[in-house]
């Protein structure tokens, strides 16, 4: 008689609450209390997950003979809020718990409970880009080849610039503090001073299209992944920049590490890594950290923790991996699964939110001895 039996429990089966959409997700974020993950989609959907979890892994673990081992959760995790936003392409964290959600026409406040409680911007052109300083509440948004800022998020003011080569601005982004914004096209990368206008400060032709723009907390450096061209990195005070052109892949994602004055990407057979202490302005190999191991696909999409240093990198394979900066040690969350396209912590380091080309919207939590 054949006897089937099931497959053992993964790592990723353990720890993850797991729901599927219709489409791929393209953004994951937390919002600022840590209660709901939120997810866009490519069709435009908006979903949130709850946070709160009835059998979180430190009330699933026994210990046996001195062994530590989580069990199976028993229980389906809460359903998904789902909003009424159609049409939507970012989502970024606001105060009081909320969401603002961006798309073609404008931007909306959503709640945390997932309903609309109001326009923050409606634009009659399509707005190709948009973002939000936490710092100070300014808005950016690029339309029609213009830069538009509204300071403190009064929309009754702006700054205008037009973007110089010519081309429209699909990334933009201020530096954490609001004091400098960046705005990329096909043609050039573009940094203004923001003061009582848009002053012009920095121009450096790209030659291909941006696909992630990043900058550090202290608002010194950038970097640019370029289409075909690699990465870009700017050092704003100095003036310079780099290119970094040895990448297999699309650096779709750039993040930094403040702990290790480091930054990670995408793009790689592992996670690149290079520390800002030898920045690799005269040998690209230089500063460069070995994080993580060769895996056999892409790096997808990286996140930091928040005050950490660990990284948490997805591939094209689906495998998602723990590592630590400058460390080649990795630990495997998940090992299969729909190509990674998002990956972000919670401010606390604790739970990684993660989302992937198949419409896999998922929570890891890691118990707290985990990374001790």
């Amino acid at each position: 008689m054949n006897q089937q039996s099931n497959p053992p429990l993964t790592l990723f089966d353990l720890l993850a609450r797991n729901w599927k959409q219709q489409s791929a997700v393209r953004r994951v974020c937390f919002n600022d209390d840590n209660s709901l993950l939120a997810a866009v989609c490519d069709d435009g959907t908006v979903v949130f997950a709850r946070m709160a979890d009835n059998e979180p892994p430190e009330a699933r673990i026994s210990t046996d003979d001195g062994r530590a081992a989580i069990m199976p959760r028993q229980g389906k995790p809460a359903p998904l809020i789902r909003t009424r936003i159609n049409g939507a392409n970012s989502v970024y964290a606001f105060t009081g718990g909320g969401f603002r959600v961006a798309g073609e026409g404008g931007v909306a406040h959503v709640s945390r409970s997932g309903e609309t409680v109001g326009t923050v911007l409606s634009s009659g052109a399509r707005l190709a880009t948009f973002d939000l300083c936490r710092a100070t509440g300014a808005l950016a948004f690029t339309s029609d080849g213009r830069l538009i800022i509204h300071p403190e998020g009064n929309v009754a003011e702006k700054f205008e610039a037009e973007h110089p080569g010519g081309g429209n601005p699909t990334r933009v982004a201020f530096s954490s503090d609001g004091t400098m914004v960046a705005a990329a096209s096909g043609d050039c990368l573009a940094l203004y001073r923001c003061r009582n206008g848009l002053e012009p400060s920095l121009q450096v032709p790209l030659g291909g299209e941006p696909l992630s723009l990043t900058w550090d907390a202290e608002g010194r450096w950038l970097a640019l992944g370029v289409e075909g061209a690699g990465l870009l990195l700017v050092d704003v005070e100095a003036g310079q920049h780099v290119f970094l052109g040895d990448f297999p892949g699309r650096v779709a994602d750039v993040r930094w590490c403040a702990l290790e004055q480091a930054f990670v990407a995408s793009g790689a057979f592992r996670v690149a890594a290079w520390s800002m202490r030898s920045p690799p302005f005269q040998d690209h190999s230089r500063g460069a950290l070995t994080t993580g191991r060769t895996g056999m696909a892409l790096v997808e999409a990286v996140a930091v923790q928040p005050t950490g240093r660990l990284v948490a990198a997805g591939y094209g394979n689906g495998q998602v991996v723990i590592c630590s900066v400058g460390a080649p040690d990795e630990l495997v969350v998940r090992s299969v699964g729909g190509p990674v396209t998002s990956l972000q912590w919670t401010s606390d380091g604790q739970h990684l939110g993660l989302g992937d080309a198949l419409g896999n919207v998922a929570i890891v939590s890691f118990p707290a001895q985990m990374f001790k």
